[in-house]
């Protein structure tokens, strides 16, 4: 028993390297991870793929103070998002009512009587500080230890995507029941089968690829940027194609997205070596030409 609970931890602490990993990451066209805190990563995912592009949008203040509590630790966002003293962000638009063409009702909260109906997150879903963007749905993907396993809960537009029989904070804050997380015990699971079942179940139509790339965005980002931001994806991207599922559907669309991503890395890298040597280069001294008297 006592090796299987440090399995178990070491097992934990594995997912919550990727998950560090995966919230230092932008550039994915149908979701954008923010970390938050030692534990916690919110996930921006797209209701409708309408060309939206990701993750150029404008962040909400929110939502970028949120991403910034990564140095902090669960407690500390716990005790922040939790506070009654704190007034919670006003959108000044309203809220963002997410278009709802079908319901999917097949991912629902675990029932009560289950023994995961009461697996609350550190940060209650009626104190999240962070609002999404139009058009998304927020997700809360953390791994407490606590729990001893990764859980995903809906931080918003609940409606759209669950049954969840009313608006009670406590079953607002009960888990989803996704197949990726059933399987996180007995199977290699990992962040990116959360994170890939999450965008299949969330964007209409569902992505051939939910790891697609925006690379006109990455395109946008200025030389030195882009060289660090292409290099962060496609060292994500080169770890998953050793270590995901090859049965995946998108598994050789993953392939070919490392492919074009590697190319626009090895580019931006040799524009960056070639404005360097130029600045670098020194300026050669004229040489004065013999006299006729020499």
């Amino acid at each position: 028993t006592k090796k299987r609970e440090r399995e178990q931890k070491q097992k934990l602490q594995h997912f919550l390297t990727d998950l560090a990993l995966l919230g230092s990451l932008q550039g994915f066209q149908y979701f954008q991870p923010w970390l938050r805190g030692r534990e916690e990563l919110l996930l921006t995912v797209v209701n409708e793929d309408l060309g939206w592009r990701s993750p150029g949008f404008a962040v909400s203040e929110a939502s970028s103070f949120s991403s910034g509590l990564s140095s902090s630790s669960t407690s500390s966002t716990f005790s922040l998002a939790s506070d009654p003293g704190s007034p919670l962000p006003e959108d000044p638009e309203g809220p963002h009512q997410a278009p709802q063409p079908r319901q999917r009702h097949s991912q629902r909260p675990d029932h009560p009587g289950h023994t995961e109906d009461h697996l609350l997150p550190a940060s209650p879903s009626e104190r999240e500080i962070a609002v999404p963007e139009v058009n998304c749905t927020l997700f809360l993907l953390a791994g407490y230890a606590k729990y001893g396993r990764p859980y995903a809960w809906i931080r918003s537009n609940h409606e759209r995507l669950v049954n969840i029989g009313g608006t009670d904070s406590m079953v607002k804050d009960t888990p989803m029941k996704l197949k990726s997380i059933t399987d996180w015990g007995s199977q290699g699971i990992r962040v990116w089968d959360i994170v890939s079942e999450l965008v299949c179940l969330c964007t209409i139509p569902s992505p051939s690829n939910p790891f697609a790339l925006d690379m006109r965005y990455l395109k946008s980002l200025p030389l030195s940027e882009r060289f660090l931001v292409s290099g962060a994806l496609l060292n994500f991207l080169e770890t998953y194609v050793v270590y995901g599922n090859r049965d995946e559907l998108h598994y050789e669309k993953v392939l070919e997205e490392v492919k074009s991503l590697r190319r626009l890395h090895v580019q931006t890298l040799l524009e960056v070596q070639r404005r360097q040597g130029s600045i670098a280069k020194p300026v050669q001294p004229a040489v004065a030409e013999p006299s006729e008297k020499d």
